[in-house]
């Protein structure tokens, strides 16, 4: 019996552990030969005070082999410390639920004020968390990319407070993927 817990704790453990890729990166992982159309007319960006940048924009991407195509929301963070580029990608199951979180729960809330409260609304893709915190009168937007691969750098975080205003740009950009 306790072998048998000790293979359950560690499949689980295992299994927790893992990274989880988005559709688009298998899709790519999975193809030989890739083409990837960037729609740059139509780009949500967030710009932090040190320079600090992320960049969320429709893709398609196509298995030149088969023809196959998928779409997709592509991310380009750019941090400072260290200074690093990655890209993440927002499979096409995950936008429609980003759409809704993005509506009920981030545009619905960005003229909510509180005393001496906070809240914070939070959506998990498979490569990307967005937050939104509101604190009093403050708000600020976090936009992490989640362990997805085997880089030295993880969790990248970018966060800004002077670009909440542009989150309505980031709705527009994904019901146009």
């Amino acid at each position: 019996m306790k072998k048998l817990l000790y293979l359950f704790t560690l499949i689980a453990m295992t299994s927790y552990g893992q990274n989880i890729e988005s559709s688009t990166r298998k899709f790519i992982d999975e193809a030989q030969f890739t083409r990837i159309n960037k729609d740059w007319t139509t780009i949500a960006e967030f710009k932090s005070g040190i320079g600090e940048t992320v960049e969320f924009f429709p893709i398609e991407v196509i298995n030149l082999k088969t023809g196959e195509t998928t779409k997709a929301l592509q991310l380009d963070m750019k941090i400072k410390n260290p200074d690093v580029f990655k890209t993440a990608w927002i499979g096409v199951e995950e936008i429609s639920e980003f759409i809704t979180f993005i509506e009920d729960n981030v545009i619905a809330n960005l003229n909510l004020k509180f005393k001496d409260k906070s809240s914070e609304f939070i959506f998990k893709a498979n490569e990307m968390t967005l937050s939104y915190f509101i604190y009093e009168k403050r708000r600020r937007l976090t936009i992490k990319l989640n362990s997805y691969d085997t880089s030295e750098f993880k969790n990248y975080t970018f966060w800004t407070e002077t670009q909440v205003s542009k989150i309505p740009r980031l709705l527009e950009v994904l019901k146009n993927y």
